[in-house]
């Protein structure tokens, strides 16, 4: 009976013990978790609008404001690039009064004046129903690629003449931005399009700027890796191309065929983006700058089983020559200004910007196009809208057979 009485309180006792070092190892591994939190998400680090911290680059006013402990910062015209403060992925977040209808926002990952992701407001009445009330776009090159990239805009409870609070989420190729608080985001970016992955900060006019944190790391569970492309197998698109150097273009001139460069000049392959978008921004920015056209050709091969027509869809800005064989068969523009010259969908690229026939004999097709632009971005898609008999030929099998 003592055997009995005692053995019971032998197993009680090593139950206990084994809920204790369960325990234990729950307490150690909360705290190996709670240790790896910190290092990936850090302190909030609180930004002073004060004059010490950032290199005025236009009209910017430092300022002292009940309720505003750091200070206010209005930027009038140009921008206000903070000092000695790198960011790769995490929240950003601040309070802005936009005073204008465009442009009040933030540049992020800014490596030079040339290149950072930029983010920014368009205030207006109903802003919730505006399709552009917020936009993100890629500074490259020195040229803003808001009208290559028509996705990333959106409607946004935006406060024409109030304060707002703006709030970025951002990690490796996403960013998630929320507009007053909201639960979910006025707009997800599934693929940024920076040319660098990490810098500085900017804060851009025209508004007034207060409470800029930003929390390193903190990333919300937002995956870095960037949205699949929808089009990546889709075979209807030329993809691969090759790029002629870039030449001024005189008002009243059109490009002809006949001044194409010739093969001794120095053409490059170029490859298509998401999208299927062929960026010349990404290669060569706007080389003219915007008193001048800039002009550009660019030539691929089709190869076809036969004679016959498919039906194309074009996408391009600013203006655009298609050649096939060495015969112009397609000219149009899709301006920005005046605003009845721009195609659908407001002057943007995008495949609905235009549509013709592609007349294709048997064999070997040479597609040429020249595209000018003297604006913000430029560059070109265009789909097949079926390729039965057809192949394409990619642009580095074309440059080898030049030389």
């Amino acid at each position: 009976m003592k055997t009995m009485t005692a053995l019971p309180g032998k197993r009680s006792h090593l139950r206990i013990a084994s809920i204790s070092s369960i325990s234990s190892i729950a307490t150690i591994a909360s705290f190996v978790l709670a240790s790896v939190a910190t290092v990936h998400a850090q302190e909030p680090i609180k930004i002073p609008m004060i004059a010490d911290r950032w290199e005025a680059n236009g009209n910017v006013e430092f300022t002292h404001e009940d309720g505003y402990p750091l200070g206010v910062m209005k930027v009038t015209k140009g921008v206000a690039v903070l000092k000695d403060l790198g960011f790769k992925d995490g929240t950003i977040e601040f309070d802005v009064i936009p005073t204008g209808p465009m442009g009040a926002g933030i540049g992020f990952r800014r490596r030079d004046d040339d290149t950072y992701e930029d983010f920014y407001l368009r205030p207006r009445p109903n802003c919730e129903a505006a399709p552009d009330c917020i936009q993100y776009a890629p500074q490259t090159h020195g040229v803003l690629l808001w009208d290559v990239f028509p996705q990333y805009q959106g409607p946004a409870p935006v406060k024409e003449t109030e304060v707002n609070h703006i709030k970025l989420v951002v990690s490796g190729r996403r960013m998630n931005i929320f507009v007053n608080r909201q639960e979910k985001p006025a707009l997800a970016i599934g693929r940024l399009e920076g040319d660098v992955l990490e810098g500085g900060l900017l804060m851009q006019g025209p508004g007034s700027f207060a409470n800029l944190m930003v929390i390193p790391g903190a990333v919300e569970g937002l995956t870095p890796e960037p949205a699949a492309d929808p089009t990546a197998g889709d075979k209807r698109f030329l993809r691969n191309w090759l790029v002629s150097p870039s030449a001024s273009l005189p008002d009243g001139k059109e490009p002809v065929f006949t001044e194409m460069p010739n093969a001794s000049q120095q053409w490059t392959s170029l490859s298509a983006e998401q999208g299927g978008l062929i960026n010349l921004s990404r290669q060569m920015g706007l080389p003219t700058g915007r008193k001048v056209r800039a002009l550009a050709w660019l030539k691929t091969d089709i190869d076809s089983n036969k004679a016959q027509t498919k039906q194309v869809s074009i996408g391009w800005s600013r203006e655009i020559w298609v050649f096939v064989n060495g015969k112009q068969i397609y000219a149009d523009k899709n301006l920005y200004q005046p605003p009845t010259a721009r195609k659908k969908p407001d002057g943007r690229l995008s495949l609905e910007n235009g549509s013709f026939n592609l007349p294709l004999q048997k064999g070997k097709n040479e597609i040429a196009v020249a595209l000018a632009n003297n604006f913000y971005g430029w560059g070109l898609e265009l789909r097949l809208d079926d390729v039965a008999g057809v192949r394409f030929t990619p642009a580095g099998n074309a440059m080898s057979a030049q030389k």
